[in-house]
C-alpha cells in the first residue's frame, strides 16, 4: 500500500504513470489555492487527476498534522511544496521514498530540471530513501535520459514521468524481495534554487547558446521573455543558429525569427505576443513583422 505525496505539474504526471504498474491508495497534496489575476481558488492539478483514478485525496497545510488508521508499506513523495518531517517519515512500515528529477548530489531543491537543462548538464531520475534532510537520503536507483538543446522542459515532462515510474516499480521489487542496494551520494551536491521572476528576462548579450537553454528550460512555465520595440513577448521554443548578428538584432523573413546574441544567434520556433495566443514564427511573422522592424 502506497500513500502519494505531491503538489506540482510534474508530481502529477508521474502518478499517472506510476497508476498504470502499481496502486496508489492515498494523495495528500496541498489547499485550492488563489490564482491568476482574479485570484480564484483552484485546486492542485493532481487532485482532479486522482478523483478521476477513484483514489482518496487529502488536502492539508501541515502533514504532520495528519492521523492515519492505518501504516502505508511506502510513502512516496515526488514534487511536493513541503518538507516531511520524523512523524510522516516514520508512517511507512517499509520506507518513506523520494522521487528526484536530478542525478543527485548534483542539482538538490527545487528547480532541478530548469537548472540542470539550462547549464546543458546532464538529466535523470534518481529515487532515495528519505531522511530529514532535503535530498539527501541514500540513493536506491539512479538513471540518465538523454536531451538535445531544442528539446523543452515540456518535451522532457513525459520522458522523465515514465523513468520515475519505472524506477519507482524497480525499487519497491527491491524492497520486497530484500535486495535494496543503498548507495551514498558521491560527489560535490549542487542546490537548484527556485526561479525567480527576474530570471525570466533574457539579455541578448549573453552566449546564443546559453540563452536557446534558458528559453527550452522554461517552457511552457515559467516562460522566458523579453521586450524588442515596446512588444512583450514569451519565448516557448528555440533553436541555436550561427548566423552573424549583434546582440538583439533582428532578422526575418516569411518563416525565420532571429535574434542575435553573443557568438551566435536564437532562432525562435514559438512566440506570444502580450495579450495574445501562442503562435509559430512564421504566423507571428505575418502579424508583427512591421512593428518588429519598424
Amino acid at each position: 500500500m502506497i500513500y502519494y505525496f505531491s503538489s506540482g505539474e510534474f508530481g502529477s504526471l508521474v502518478f499517472l504513470e506510476i497508476s498504470k504498474l502499481i496502486e496508489i491508495k492515498k494523495v495528500i497534496t496541498i489547499p485550492n489555492r488563489p490564482k491568476g489575476r482574479g485570484q480564484k481558488f483552484q485546486e492542485p492539478l493532481i487532485k482532479s487527476i486522482a478523483l478521476e483514478k477513484n483514489v482518496e485525496v487529502i488536502q492539508t497545510e501541515n502533514p504532520e498534522d495528519l492521523e492515519f488508521n492505518e501504516r502505508p508499506d511506502f510513502i512516496v513523495v515526488c514534487d511536493y511544496g513541503k518538507i516531511l518531517k520524523e512523524k510522516m517519515l516514520k508512517l511507512p512500515k517499509i520506507a518513506p521514498l523520494n522521487i528526484h528529477p536530478s542525478l543527485l548530489p548534483k542539482y538538490r531543491g527545487a528547480a532541478p530540471i530548469e537548472r540542470a537543462m539550462m547549464e546543458g548538464d546532464e538529466i535523470g531520475i534518481s529515487i532515495i530513501l528519505m531522511n530529514e534532510k532535503v535530498d539527501e537520503g541514500k540513493i536506491i536507483r539512479q538513471e540518465k535520459v538523454d536531451y538535445s538543446i531544442e528539446m523543452t522542459k515540456g518535451d522532457l515532462y513525459p520522458i522523465l514521468a515514465k523513468l520515475s515510474a519505472k524506477l519507482l516499480k524497480l525499487s519497491i521489487e527491491d524492497f520486497m524481495n530484500n535486495n535494496v542496494n543503498l548507495m551514498d551520494q558521491i560527489g560535490k551536491p549542487t542546490y537548484a534554487k527556485k526561479i525567480k521572476k527576474e530570471e525570466l528576462f533574457l539579455d541578448f548579450n549573453e552566449n546564443y547558446l546559453k540563452i536557446v537553454r534558458k528559453i527550452n528550460a522554461l517552457s511552457p512555465k515559467p516562460t522566458a521573455r523579453t521586450v524588442i520595440k515596446n512588444l512583450y513577448l514569451k519565448f516557448y521554443r528555440a533553436i541555436p543558429c550561427e548566423m552573424n548578428l549583434k546582440p538583439y538584432e533582428i532578422y526575418i523573413n516569411k518563416e525565420e525569427f532571429i535574434i542575435g546574441a553573443l557568438d551566435g544567434s536564437v532562432k525562435i520556433l514559438e512566440v506570444q505576443p502580450e495579450n495574445s495566443k501562442i503562435m509559430k514564427a512564421k504566423d507571428f511573422i505575418n502579424g508583427y513583422a512591421k512593428l518588429i522592424l519598424a
